[in-house]
């Protein structure tokens, strides 16, 4: 893994906190040549990258992932300081709940233009000089909600759906590159995300992951390059398990979910 990342530029948004923390405090453990992280809250990234003991070069930057415009002005100031980056792992992310008939669409809009745009736009910025130098990373942090629907979540659920198929098809188009896509696609995990009436009062979650394990699985899929990882893995069977016996999955959620 030193290997790997010695030397490297890696840039992580949503890095303030939760998983994006999580991510920012394994991978300063390794002689990185400069650590970029992108967050809304300057305060918040000031912090956390003061909390980094390591002698390697930080760099907290505010941007709102969905504001086309900061991402681009964040891009230009990269280019004209590194002139590439290595790995970038788009982590920022936001959800709302409710059912759609209730919810607005400046919230729908919030969300997709923060999971996925926000995606599309940091992809689009460093994709570019990764293709002219033949090599990097991109690592799309998603969810298993990137499989199901689920009612009440279908801003997020949508989100993460689209950012799915398009790491897939990126995945393909950088094939015979020396560019690797990943996502990653946890279960529930414990961060902010899931401090709201519904998830403490209606669905209260039995099942939560320690955001370190979600950080752990991004790590791997450096070493191994794997296109997509479920955090637990195990949690990846449900998805051949929906296509085989989709009535049962349709139970299931509708069994879970029906409060909303």
């Amino acid at each position: 893994m030193q290997n790997l990342l010695e030397n490297k530029i890696v840039l992580i948004t949503g890095a303030s906190s939760g998983i994006g923390r999580c991510i920012v405090n394994d991978f300063s453990r390794f002689q990185l040549k400069s650590l970029i992280l992108v967050a809304r809250n300057q305060s918040k990234l000031d912090e956390t990258a003061s909390s980094i003991k390591q002698d390697i070069e930080v760099l907290p930057v505010s941007c709102d992932v969905s504001n086309k415009e900061e991402v681009k002005r964040l891009g230009k100031e990269i280019h004209d300081r590194y002139g590439y980056i290595d790995i970038l792992i788009n982590n920022a992310g936001v959800g709302t709940f409710g059912r759609v008939e209730t919810i607005s669409i400046e919230e729908i809009e919030r969300v997709s233009f923060t999971n996925y745009f926000g995606m599309i736009y940091f992809t689009k910025i460093f994709l570019n000089s990764m293709i002219e130098r033949n090599t990097g990373h991109i690592i799309n942090i998603a969810s298993l909600a990137a499989s199901f629907g689920i009612p009440g979540m279908a801003a997020y659920c949508g989100s993460k759906f689209a950012m799915l198929g398009f790491s897939e098809s990126l995945s393909h188009e950088l094939k015979r590159t020396g560019i690797k896509v990943s996502v990653i696609s946890p279960i529930g995990v414990k961060t902010n995300f899931f401090n709201n009436e519904y998830f403490d009062h209606k669905y209260p979650m039995k099942y939560m992951l320690d955001p370190e394990k979600v950080s752990k699985a991004v790590l791997r899929s450096i070493i191994s390059g794997s296109f997509h990882t479920h955090v637990p893995a195990i949690a990846g069977l449900s998805i051949p398990f929906k296509y085989c016996f989709p009535a049962i999955t349709d139970l299931i959620i509708d069994r879970q979910f029906r409060k909303i």
